[in-house]
């Protein structure tokens, strides 16, 4: 029984420390509970919809059915009409991030399905190379919608081009084009009726192109500069707040209120050297970004806008480290439900699993959190750039982020303040 000693003991500080236990038995649900949620929407219909703009030019019966067809033929996807006629307009809503791609609907699609000797122009997708996701949907919805649409178009286009390459038809294939023509704008798809009957040939070509961000490097190692970084950050901060409890538990800060220095001026010298940690360690990481993967960020904007987004992201990590410093009672106390802290905001947030890839109830709940926030802040700045942006539309961009940010690290400061006056 003596050499089990040591487990016995073992067994009771852990039984002692009932935050400790709760936690080992949370963590746990709490982690699978995150990643179903984001990998069983995949097979759930309406959820891990991706939201693509169209941008109607041909403006005809024809090209309506075929934005209706795609709406209806898939629950994977949302499709938003855009108002305009200016191509360009598809392209500055893909850069700006507001849709992962959009659809280009040509003008002449209609009267080059009346033409048989005109070629078909074909559907554009434009997609952010940020999100290999979208163009994959797009693509196959608009080639199934093309069918769903417009299969009364597409196979009287090709009888009339067998006319021109075989000489006139007869009267009885006259009267299936004659037929054709009818069905068009009926419900009757592809696979039903006359339709159904004669389908098997034709279609509208489909062209998948980037929108050009002139970064330099790749999206998804841009948007993982962004995410791992904010993450680390995280952790950076805990560990430099933690030295309160050490600091604590020697008697230093006993001493120091004792020489009439506060619990306020202890916690803002150790927030303001988190916060300077925490902004050297983005700063070592971006430029080994810059030099090792082509992570571009060197205009006047760009640099003005980091200068401002990436302290104040460390203020708000320092914040939440001292408020969960102050709540525990031990340095391995606090090292426990910090990791759990950080690892779960990193989940939610999007430095482990892109926010594109999440359910829509996920990713709402991740708005909530500053780091999700940071997440696509840092986004804006290094990967949704163009040249005519300028340092105050960029500020503008993403202020509201700046303004959560700000919010949590005020809360956390007055929250530590607190809980940390209470120390004895």
């Amino acid at each position: 029984m003596r050499r089990l000693a040591l487990l016995r003991m073992a067994w009771l500080t852990l039984q002692r420390d009932r935050l400790g236990l709760a936690l080992y038995a949370a963590v746990p649900i709490i982690f699978l509970s995150i990643f179903a949620t984001v990998f069983q929407g995949f097979g759930r219909h309406g959820e891990n919809r991706v939201r693509i703009a169209v941008l109607d030019l041909d403006r005809t019966g024809a090209s309506t059915r075929l934005v209706e067809a795609a709406r209806s033929g898939s629950d994977r996807i949302a499709l938003e009409v855009l108002e305009g006629d200016d191509p360009e307009l598809l392209d500055a809503m893909v850069a700006s991030g507001a849709f992962p791609a959009g659809v280009l609907i040509p003008s002449g699609l209609a009267a080059s399905l009346d033409d048989p000797a005109s070629t078909i122009p074909p559907l554009v997708v434009r997609f952010d190379p940020a999100n290999p996701i979208a163009p994959e949907f797009a693509q196959g919805v608009l080639s199934g919608a093309a069918w769903t649409g417009l299969a009364a178009e597409l196979l009287g286009r090709q009888i009339q081009v067998l006319e021109l390459a075989a000489g006139p038809l007869t009267d009885r294939q006259r009267n299936v084009l004659a037929g054709l023509r009818a069905a068009r704008g009926e419900a009757e798809g592809p696979g039903s009726g006359l339709v159904g009957r004669i389908a098997g040939a034709g279609r509208i070509p489909v062209e998948a192109t980037a929108v050009e961000f002139g970064q330099g490097a790749a999206s998804l190692v841009t948007y993982y500069t962004a995410a791992i970084g904010v993450m680390f950050m995280l952790f950076s901060a805990l560990s430099t707040t933690g030295w309160l409890l050490e600091e604590h538990e020697r008697g230093i800060l006993d001493r120091l209120r004792a020489s009439g220095i506060g619990p306020w001026s202890v916690i803002l010298n150790r927030f303001l050297f988190a916060i300077l940690v925490g902004t050297a360690q983005i700063a070592v990481m971006l430029a080994w970004a810059a030099a090792a993967f082509g992570v571009r960020f060197f205009s006047v904007r760009q640099l003005v806008s980091l200068a401002i987004l990436v302290p104040s992201v460390a203020a708000a990590a320092a914040g939440l480290g001292l408020l969960i410093t102050g709540l525990a009672r031990t340095r391995r106390q606090q090292t426990t439900i910090g990791t759990i802290a950080v690892l779960i905001l990193s989940a939610v947030g999007g430095s482990m699993i892109p926010t594109f890839m999440m359910p829509p109830s996920l990713q709402a709940i991740g708005d909530w959190a500053f780091n999700a926030r940071a997440i696509t802040a840092m986004q804006q700045v290094l990967w949704y750039t163009t040249p005519g942006d300028t340092t105050v539309s960029m500020l503008t961009r993403i202020a509201p982020a700046l303004g959560l940010i700000a919010v949590t690290t005020l809360a956390c400061l007055v929250g530590a303040r607190i809980l940390v006056a209470r120390w004895r």
